[in-house]
């Protein structure tokens, strides 16, 4: 019997050469974009590289790392990482599954509102940080505004001046964002779930709440593991909204550990712990996202 065409097996020498050509360029563009700044870090971290850069400097081993992790600025940076990441995945996700299952509704201007789910999104993070500054400015900012006409504040407040609220506007500032990128996602989901399953589960009786945890969730889970990977990653890389909003203050009350590392290694100009601090921080985020895969999957093969 002759060998499918699609095994293995079957492909000749001359097809791997191919398919190596094709891959080739891209494996090149990778390695030079990701792998060679990531040893570069991985390396620097390991010396005590000079001010101005030029060489390595000596070699210090771990000795970086002991000192970020000995470090109280460095345990409170990462508290107020873990704070700004769990506001923004899960508002983002919620928010996001939200919008998504009401445009997935038959409703007059449904068009219309699905095209401008995509103006946040496509908004560069720098532009979002600048406009919620001046949106949350304390003296011609149209939150106070709002607050006022509300009836929920008598005067203007400053909330990227005071401790206790910066952080929470830098959160929404980011949702706002990201939210819609999660939306256009889950949408584009729901848009494969055939009409015939929640029709069929709506004659036997099933209420809304039914038809979306037995139908729709599951459903969507692969889109749902995707966004909310995505979002966990974005939160602990996050620097552009935060450092266009507050630059990490009023003192240390949005310095998550990106602005740490922006402080270290162009504030300071402590190279090797700055690279030790990115280091760190891309082995949470890589192992953030592992985790949140594991979980989300193993919840989902577990029995209703």
């Amino acid at each position: 019997m002759a060998a499918s065409p699609l095994s293995s097996n079957a492909l000749t020498r001359d097809d791997r050469r191919f398919g190596f050509r094709l891959t080739a360029p891209a494996g090149i563009l990778l390695a030079v974009l990701l792998l060679v700044p990531t040893t570069l870090t991985i390396l620097y971290s390991l010396h005590d590289v000079p001010a101005n850069g030029r060489s390595l400097g000596p070699f210090v081993g771990l000795e970086n790392y002991t000192i970020v992790l000995g470090s109280s600025v460095f345990w409170r940076s990462a508290w107020v990482t873990f704070l700004f990441s769990v506001g923004f995945v899960v508002l983002s996700t919620l928010i996001g599954l939200a919008m998504a299952l009401l445009l997935n509704q038959p409703f007059i201007g449904r068009g219309l509102a699905r095209a401008l789910l995509i103006i946040p999104w496509a908004t560069p993070w720098l532009m979002i940080g600048i406009l919620w500054k001046w949106f949350a400015d304390g003296s011609v900012g149209g939150l106070n505004a709002v607050l006022l006409m509300l009836g929920a504040t008598t005067d203007y407040h400053d909330f990227l001046s005071d401790p206790n609220s910066a952080l929470a506007i830098t959160i929404v500032a980011a949702v706002w964002r990201q939210a819609s990128f999660a939306g256009i996602l889950l949408l584009a989901g729901l848009q494969t779930l055939p009409g015939d399953l929640n029709e069929a589960a709506s004659l036997d009786g099933a209420n809304l709440w039914q038809r979306f945890r037995n139908i729709t969730l599951p459903w969507l889970r692969p889109a749902l593991v995707t966004v909310t990977v995505l979002n966990v990653i974005y939160a602990f890389l996050q620097f552009d909204v935060i450092f266009a909003m507050t630059q990490g203050g009023p003192g240390d009350a949005t310095q998550v550990l990106s602005i740490l590392i922006y402080r270290q290694l162009f504030g300071v100009t402590q190279i090797g712990l700055g690279s030790a601090l990115a280091v760190i921080l891309g082995f949470v985020a890589l192992a953030g996202g592992l985790i949140t895969v594991k979980l989300l999957y193993a919840r989902g093969s577990q029995p209703a």
